[in-house]
């Protein structure tokens, strides 16, 4: 059909993670060999080492593929992101109140003001707001942070920069 984008790329990465974990068992099948690599085991390694490495190629091929295409458009990923009403960035909240509530009671509040939230057709941070449980440990300010995408990256600038920092050693 002419108005499809098969991801084609995705699709060999896709294909690649599949089949090598099986592949490396039939390696570490091979492993046990007896004195001077005896008859059979090391014959498996024949036909498997070199499929490893020919999907590995295709599959980093592809993947330099994918990224020199891609097309970021912030603007979309941040309307996306808000048809979630907050929902997605539930967790952030969650894990600053389970420093201040314990784990199991911010999990539990947390869970009921996303299923009002849904039920009600609110964002988050109104229902949060409106929580006494949650605005007696989380100020307006911090809410409002904890619910903002930009501030929500994780580890990302840890991965960003270790990328970097291999990618810089390897073309050095």
């Amino acid at each position: 059909m002419p108005h499809k984008r098969n991801p084609v790329g995705a699709a060999v990465l896709i294909g690649a993670a599949t089949r090598v974990p099986g592949l490396v068992s039939t390696l570490f099948a091979a492993m046990p060999q007896e004195h001077e690599r005896s008859l059979g085991l090391w014959h498996a390694e024949w036909e498997t080492l070199p499929d490893i490495c020919c999907l590995v190629s295709g599959a980093l091929r592809q993947a330099q593929v994918i990224a020199e295409g891609m097309e970021v458009d912030a603007a979309r990923m941040r309307r996306n992101l808000d048809l979630t009403q907050g929902l997605v960035l539930a967790e952030a909240v969650s894990i600053v109140l389970a420093q201040r509530l314990g784990r199991d009671r911010a999990h539990h509040l947390l869970e009921q003001c996303c299923q009002r939230a849904v039920a009600e057709q609110r964002h988050l941070r109104a229902v949060l707001g409106d929580e006494p449980q949650v605005s007696a440990e989380l100020s307006a300010e911090e809410l409002d942070r904890l619910l903002d995408p930009a501030h929500y990256l994780g580890q990302a600038r840890v991965w960003v920069a270790r990328a970097v920092s291999e990618h810089q050693h390897f073309t050095a």
